[in-house]
């Protein structure tokens, strides 16, 4: 069988389910509903001249005719580049002093051993 043939007999059953299903389906009865309302209104919609977009003559650049010197010349930084800093737990409190240890065992979320009851 080919891919046509198949296709065209999925069709088939497809569409002669149809009416089965909006007769006792109610989900798909508003689904087709639903889908009519929505293409009817996408294809019927109202053309406003006031509302739509103004057609523009020439295009609009987001960019000044002229840099100045706010902008920064080519290759030369806007700011400084901030000065690296130490990482800090508190304000004022270095990391240079802290010795890292394992977290102490915790059994929360682990099944008891068998022995005990």
């Amino acid at each position: 069988m080919s891919a046509a043939a198949t296709l065209h007999a999925w069709l088939y059953r497809l569409t002669a389910s149809a009416p089965t299903a909006w007769h006792y389906d109610r989900l798909f009865r508003w689904m087709v509903i639903g889908a009519g309302v929505s293409l009817t209104v996408f294809v019927l919609r109202p053309h406003n001249p006031a509302t739509s977009r103004p057609i523009a003559s020439a295009p609009i650049s987001s960019v000044p005719a002229s840099l100045g010197p706010t902008y920064g010349a080519a290759g030369t930084p806007l700011a400084p580049p901030p000065p690296p800093a130490l990482p800090n737990i508190t304000p004022g409190r270095s990391l240079d002093g802290v010795t890292i240890t394992p977290a102490p065992v915790d059994s929360f979320g682990s099944a008891p051993p068998a022995t005990r009851k």
